[in-house]
């Protein structure tokens, strides 16, 4: 009976110690997880398509470009543990749009301000955004805009991540004119983590 109940008691005990050696292999603690703090940088390329509605004509009129664009961003982003991650991004892109119908014009630039917050399953990152977007063209009309999308990223190293990422750019009243405009951006990412 003493060596049953001895051995109850190696059990228990064993099974306690086993419980505290997993509390301690949480993945929140775990010092062998990725991260996603820190800073970062890299360039990204991809696609957009322009749209237009200039309410100045008796029946509006729409317009529309798409190109190839490509730019560079630079961020920081904070994890928080339980995998909540947050942070912000500037992104400047060159676009070199030029409208269909109206092809003396062109949206030259965008620049881009967004507050990021995401998940990371360890090595994988999915993110939404929102922000601000600044952008030009090439006869002075410039104006603010607000930008929202969603994205994921992955790290192929402890320092270098490859994404991709959709943002929906909305422009109303353009600079003052009667020009309502939306600008769709979707491309692939290539970064540094540090």
């Amino acid at each position: 009976m003493r060596i049953a109940f001895a051995g109850l008691v190696l059990v228990l005990a064993q099974g306690a110690a086993s419980a505290a050696d997993l509390e301690l292999a949480s993945p929140d603690i775990d010092p062998a997880r990725f991260a996603w703090d820190g800073v970062y940088i890299g360039a990204t390329g991809g696609y957009a398509w322009l749209h237009d509605i200039d309410y100045q004509f008796p029946v509006p009129f729409r317009d529309q470009g798409r190109d190839w664009v490509y730019g560079a961003y630079v961020g920081y982003l904070h994890d928080f543990g339980g995998g909540f991650v947050a942070g912000g991004e500037l992104e400047a892109l060159k676009l070199d749009i030029t409208y269909d119908n109206f092809a003396f014009i062109t949206v030259e630039d965008a620049y881009t301000l967004k507050a990021r917050a995401g998940y990371g399953w360890d090595r994988l990152l999915v993110s939404a955004h929102l922000g601000g977007t600044w952008a030009t063209t090439n006869i002075g009309l410039e104006d603010w805009g607000i930008a929202l999308g969603a994205g994921v990223d992955y790290a192929l190293t402890d320092y270098v991540t490859v994404g991709a990422q959709y943002s929906h750019h909305s422009f109303r009243r353009f600079d003052g004119t009667l020009i309502d405009a939306t600008l769709d951006i979707a491309t692939a990412r290539v970064g540094l983590k540090f």
